[in-house]
């Protein structure tokens, strides 16, 4: 975070990453609100972000480690997210703070959520469809996705 404030004192283009924000540790409104204002206050042009990939053994061995380490509660959040229902609650809970942190501390439009679908409940599908503004749609026929992430043109050389 000091490397990223430097950056943005010395007026170098800075950018957000949000990734992942573990359920239980980083995901509560008053933590996702601290960290977007920081990035805010970074001058950062675009801030990416995304629910913890609940696939592969990661989550598990993270768990464990956060068991034996003392950390319950944190470890029974990361627990509840392994499966469908508890990822895709979280997912919206999570997408929500960061859209009202976003539109408080920044600029809604500078938001990058990258988000699979397919793992969302239908109800919590609708619910983000209702209003995805800073969503970046990934998966299969998610064109809007290819156009946000694209990089700029770049400019001619002489």
């Amino acid at each position: 975070m000091a490397v990223l404030s430097e950056a943005a004192k010395r007026g170098l283009r800075t950018y957000g990453m949000l990734c992942p924000l573990l359920p239980g540790i980083a995901d509560s409104e008053e933590q996702v609100d601290s960290l977007v204002w920081f990035a805010a206050s970074c001058h950062s042009e675009e801030v990416f972000a995304e629910a913890v990939n609940a696939r592969g053994p990661g989550l598990r061995l993270c768990e464990e480690a956060l068991l034996d380490a003392g950390w319950t509660a944190e470890a029974h959040a990361l627990a509840a997210v392994r499966r469908r229902q508890g990822w895709s609650a979280y997912t919206v809970r999570l997408l929500a703070r960061l859209q009202k942190s976003m539109r408080r501390h920044s600029d809604i439009d500078k938001l990058r959520f990258l988000l699979y679908p397919s793992g969302l409940r239908e109800q919590d599908l609708a619910s983000i469809r209702d209003d995805d503004e800073g969503v970046v749609w990934l998966g299969k026929n998610s064109s809007s996705a290819t156009a946000l992430l694209q990089p700029a043109a770049p400019s001619s050389v002489r």
